[in-house]
């Protein structure tokens, strides 16, 4: 029987065996080309052994780099899990010689190579999945691309932010900078189209989230081990534990853990995520982030309102006594010190200033300080930006913290950077890619079936919704934060499609047993229902 190819004309089996030949054959290529180039890099950098002739660490670091690349070439999709998982499980606060998002120029990295080789395992990856998934398509001559609703807002953006480095650096703006402030933002748009490209069936939507989940996981475990034997359970001697948009990420493991139950996804995910929960809770309150508890609470907030929509009885019945408990709970610890009062004080210095902490309070005066500056800089060049690369103006003097390398460079409202760096035309961008990404977040929920694509849809867009929430007082486009900011916009960008696909049948085993029941698809939108 014949197939019809990509240019209509029919396909014998004989090409279709001929194709898969070729296939196989550039695989094998291409991973022979890496071990080549991953012998000679270790050949040249002496990593193969340490200096006491022992086994290195830094080839278990490269095996593991050249095994990812391998199965990325197998399978793209696996890559988009890797880069999920290898992203969020390191922080360079807890391990400085994690490799995956720092340069093969840094010395402290595991995978140091050259002080001029100044790209990252993770943008090799970004790249190899693209190429792979691109390849493939071609040789296949059957390359589906989905743009969905937030395709072309994420590239107007990303227009603009190329229109911000080119004038920055055209103006004078330092190299160095200007690629260190806005190449990760080119990550999201990568990982949007390749989540939204490759993650195309309800199982792709669970693996991906249990990658993440399971990444945050590490996480939490080494930074509990920290915090227990390496601080000795005293947060006054460190500041952080663990990177500052670490505990963003956190919240969306909370977050899936109630969506889990709420939706009535797979038991996997109701009785599994809460065992990840006590290692992930400790390193969070050893964060001693103050926006990624508000953020948490305004989470819990959008999640009520999910319930009341959901099951108004349910809500009625665990509602009240939870926000009873809130207060209870705040009442307690209200001045109280230790990790366990951390949420209560950060809540407590947002709605009372002048019961913020000595260290909260220097860091709302340098916050207040630093937008006057900012707001200053943007009223001198409101259309351009004054570019990446170029240093914002300093019209009121602000406490040191030069220990930051790109202090006069990168600010901690990160919402209005983008103004600053790329003008009017990047924050309104930035602006609307952030709203239509909710807004779909938002659709995709009230669509869903109940069950796992309900919970992945919550727990996206309420991740978004954190997230920039903690952009507008801390610096939030940063290489770990872009690459899940893309994956969950991908997501939402196809979860409407994936559920409209219909879902085969299992196969029954016995006749006599009766058909199982079909899975749910997309449900009407209200408006829809009542025939508007």
């Amino acid at each position: 029987m014949d197939i019809l190819g990509f240019d209509g004309q029919p396909k014998t089996a004989t090409d279709l065996a001929r194709r898969s030949e070729r296939a196989n054959l550039a695989w094998i290529v291409a991973l022979t080309g890496l071990t080549g180039v991953l012998a000679l890099i270790l050949m040249r950098s002496g990593s193969i052994t340490s200096q006491t002739h022992g086994p290195s660490p830094a080839l278990l670091g490269w095996l593991i780099y050249l095994l990812g690349a391998a199965v990325i070439l197998y399978r793209p999709r696996y890559g988009v899990y890797l880069i999920v998982f290898l992203t969020l499980a390191g922080d360079s606060v807890l391990a400085p010689w994690y490799p995956f998002a720092k340069n093969f120029s840094s010395q402290e990295s595991l995978l140091f190579v050259d002080s001029a080789l100044i790209i990252s395992p993770l943008e090799t990856f970004l790249v190899l999945t693209l190429l792979s998934w691109l390849g493939r398509g071609a040789m296949r001559r059957k390359l589906q691309f989905t743009t969905g609703v937030l395709f072309w807002p994420a590239i107007v953006f990303i227009a603009f932010i190329t229109f911000g480095l080119a004038y920055g650096l055209g103006t004078g703006g330092i190299v160095n900078a200007g690629l260190w402030e806005a190449r990760a933002i080119f990550y999201l748009l990568v990982m949007l189209v390749l989540t939204g490209n490759l993650v195309r069936t309800r199982a792709h939507v669970s693996q991906l989230l249990w990658a993440a989940m399971l990444a945050l996981f590490v996480e939490g475990v080494a930074g509990s081990l920290y915090y227990v034997f390496e601080l000795e359970m005293d947060l006054s001697r460190a500041e952080s534990i663990t990177e500052h948009a670490a505990a963003i990420h956190m919240n969306t493991l909370f977050v899936l853990a109630i969506a889990a139950w709420l939706y009535k996804a797979s038991p996997t995910k109701r009785y599994g995520l809460p065992l990840l929960l006590p290692c992930v809770a400790l390193t969070y309150l050893a964060t001693q982030r103050r926006a990624a508890f508000v953020g948490l609470a305004v989470a819990l907030i959008l999640i009520a309102f999910a319930l009341y929509h959901e099951n108004r009885r349910a809500f009625g019945l665990i509602a009240p006594p939870l926000a009873l408990l809130g207060l209870a709970y705040l009442a307690a610890f209200w001045n109280a010190s230790g990790a366990l009062g951390q949420p209560a004080r950060a809540i407590k210095s947002v709605l009372v200033t002048d019961a913020a902490s000595n260290r909260d309070y220097l860091s709302n005066i340098y916050r207040v300080v630093e937008n006057i500056n900012i707001g200053f800089t943007i009223r001198n060049a409101p259309l351009t930006g004054v570019g990446f690369g170029q240093k914002f103006y300093i019209i009121v003097p602000m406490p040191d913290i030069s220990f930051f390398k790109w202090w006069e460079y990168i600010t901690h409202n990160s919402i209005l950077w983008i103004w600053m760096k790329a003008g009017a035309g990047g924050f309104l961008s930035m602006l609307m890619l952030i709203g239509l990404a909710i807004s779909a977040g938002v659709r995709a929920l009230w669509r869903m079936p109940p069950g796992d694509l309900r919970a992945a849809a919550l727990t996206a867009t309420i991740y978004l919704v954190m997230h920039f929430l903690y952009a507008y007082v801390d610096m939030s486009w940063d290489g770990r934060s872009m690459v899940y900011v893309g994956a969950m916009m991908g997501l939402i960008n196809s979860l409407e499609l994936i559920a409209s696909r219909p879902v085969a049948l299992p196969r029954k085993r016995w006749r006599w047993q009766p058909d199982p029941p079909l899975t749910p698809g997309l449900r009407p939108l209200p408006s829809e229902e009542l025939g508007l």
